[in-house]
Parts: C-alpha cells; sequence; structure tokens
C-alpha cells in the first residue's frame, strides 16, 4: 500500500466510486461542497491524495487551505476558493475508507498524511469532524454528545478518539456544518425513505433528524460537525 496524488484515472476506477458507500446518500447533496468538490482536484490537487493497493483505491483523503477558521465544514469551500485570503492553515474536508476495510488503522494513516501535510508548510490542521457513532444517537444533542467519555477518558466516539490520540483538541461546535436541502421527493431518493407526513425523521446514517415540510413541499438536513485542532508541527 502507498499514499499517491489523486489522478484523473484512479478518480474514475471503480474502487475509488465504491467509497462513497462510507457515506449516506443524503451527505452528497450539500449545494455549496458540489459547486466546488471538483474544483479541488483541478486547483488544489496537492491536498487530494488517495491510498492505493495496485491499481485499487482504498481510501481517499481531501483537504484545502484556508484563511482562519471557517464556521463550519461547508464554509471552507469559500473561504478557499473565493475569499482572495492568503492560507494560514489547512482544512480536512474528508477521509473515506472503503466500508469492507474499516477497522483496520486506515483512517490513522490518511490522518497522519493530512497533518503532514499541514506541518511541512508550517501550518496546523483543523477538521471539522463527523463523528462515526453520532449516527446511532441522533436525538442526542451534539454538544452533550461530545462530552461522553470511555473509562480512560478519551472520547467516546472512535473518530474523534483517533484526532485525540494524535494530539488534537476539541475546539467547538459548529452546528450547521452541512445543509441539505431539497424537495420532499428528493429527501425521500436521498434518504430511501418515505416521510407521509410533516416532522422529524430518523433516518439510517444521519447524524441529526431529517425535517419535512409538506406543506411547503421541502425537506432539510442540518448536520453538525466537531472542530479538532492539530497544533502546527
Amino acid at each position: 500500500m502507498k499514499i499517491v496524488p489523486l489522478s484523473d484515472e484512479l478518480l474514475e476506477h471503480e474502487s475509488s466510486k465504491q467509497l462513497r458507500r462510507a457515506w449516506p446518500e443524503l451527505v452528497f447533496h450539500d449545494i455549496v461542497s458540489r459547486e466546488y468538490w471538483s474544483r479541488l482536484y483541478d486547483e488544489r490537487p496537492d491536498f487530494q491524495f488517495g491510498l492505493v493497493d495496485g491499481e485499487r483505491v482504498l481510501a481517499e483523503g481531501n483537504s484545502v487551505p484556508v484563511a482562519g477558521m471557517p464556521p463550519g465544514w461547508r464554509d471552507a469551500f469559500p473561504n478557499a476558493f473565493d475569499s482572495g485570503e492568503e492560507p494560514d492553515r489547512l482544512c480536512a474536508l474528508q477521509i473515506l475508507i472503503d466500508p469492507d476495510l474499516q477497522r483496520r488503522g486506515l483512517s490513522r494513516v490518511m490522518l497522519e498524511h493530512m497533518r503532514g501535510l499541514a506541518h511541512a508548510r508550517g501550518w496546523e490542521l483543523v477538521a471539522p469532524v463527523r463523528p462515526t457513532l453520532k449516527q446511532r444517537y441522533p436525538l442526542t444533542p451534539i454538544e452533550r454528545y461530545v462530552e461522553w467519555r470511555r473509562e480512560d477518558g478519551l472520547h467516546f466516539d472512535p473518530w474523534l478518539r483517533a484526532h485525540e490520540r494524535l494530539g488534537a483538541e476539541l475546539v467547538s461546535v459548529a452546528r450547521d456544518s452541512m445543509v441539505v436541502e431539497g424537495t420532499v421527493g428528493e429527501l425521500e431518493e436521498w434518504c430511501g425513505l418515505e416521510f407521509p407526513e410533516s416532522g422529524s425523521y430518523v433516518v439510517e446514517g444521519a447524524l441529526v433528524p431529517v425535517e419535512i415540510d409538506r406543506e411547503r413541499d421541502r425537506g432539510t438536513y442540518r448536520e453538525p460537525n466537531v472542530w479538532m485542532r492539530h497544533p502546527a508541527g
């Protein structure tokens, strides 16, 4: 296995496309990130990388230089591409691991490489973390969830814990880090679930409930993330 830049060939490889299985379909429909995503590979290629075994893509890492701390995940994109300010830190965007290869330490390998990209430039790495197990507790406020600790004192959530073990500190909660909006029909398609009436719905893979308003024909998902900061090396 080795980490390599993400070429067009790797991005088009079937194994790369299969990485999307790691996240629920719903989260791929934030309109801000969709507008900017392809520009990551064209305009910030040095910060996009993959873990490969031969031609197979096992994991993908995406990050972007930003100026200051964006309010949330989606805000990192206009900060990076439109602000015109000199970047002073690296912002993690995602680390996707092949679902068949999770819990084998690959996320740590990817995170360490991303930290290295930041440290090589004298920057800190900031990460709007999507807590792995929060989807099992969608009704628990994120502010309470991040306070949960194991008996050894480390974070309850394994992804928060992975950052913590590498020296990151929890900075704050980003309430509307990702926002997905659409018609009721679109949300039903993205969630794989029917919404017969207006209200809040627990959806598989979602960190908080999806809100449905059938009278307005609108559905909304506002995902919170947790900002973690890795100091400059």
